[in-house]
């Protein structure tokens, strides 16, 4: 069974998994994590590098080594106006062999975030617009020709 299939089947068995320390630890065995893992189930350290920047609008990715093979990510935008962030998790997160891997899942995360948003000024979404083609040329597959 796969790390996510194992999760998933924790987070059905007890409808207050994210309550329970025994649960947790459960779930940090089904990741086979060496990292530190705090009592919220947030993988750690997970240094951020700034993938993509304009103007006042940051894109970064952080990623976190859970184990040999076993990398997760985490995304931060931030504008004038607008931004989210948020912590790996053992609840939510996908794992992937490779911190490469994991870089490009966190990028194309951003891609999708940095569309247009409503009630933010022109100079904002043009910011958002910098960053997104500054992000799409990071994952491009070069050619051969």
């Amino acid at each position: 069974m796969d790390i996510r299939a194992r999760i998933q089947a924790i987070r059905e068995a007890d409808p207050n998994f994210w309550r329970d320390p025994r649960t947790l630890e459960v779930a940090k065995l089904a990741w086979g994590a060496e990292c530190h893992v705090n009592p919220h189930g947030v993988f750690s350290p997970c240094p951020k590098e700034i993938v993509a920047r304009c103007g006042k609008a940051v894109a970064e990715v952080g990623i976190c080594r859970v184990r040999d093979g076993i990398f997760v990510f985490c995304t931060r935008l931030q504008t004038g106006n607008y931004g989210y962030s948020y912590a790996p998790s053992v609840w939510v997160d996908e794992p992937y062999a490779t911190e490469e891997e994991a870089r490009r899942a966190g990028i194309r995360e951003l891609i999708e975030g940095t569309v247009a948003k409503p009630g933010l000024s022109k100079a904002e979404n043009a910011e958002l617009s910098v960053l997104r083609a500054r992000l799409m040329g990071q994952i491009r597959q070069p050619t051969l020709f």
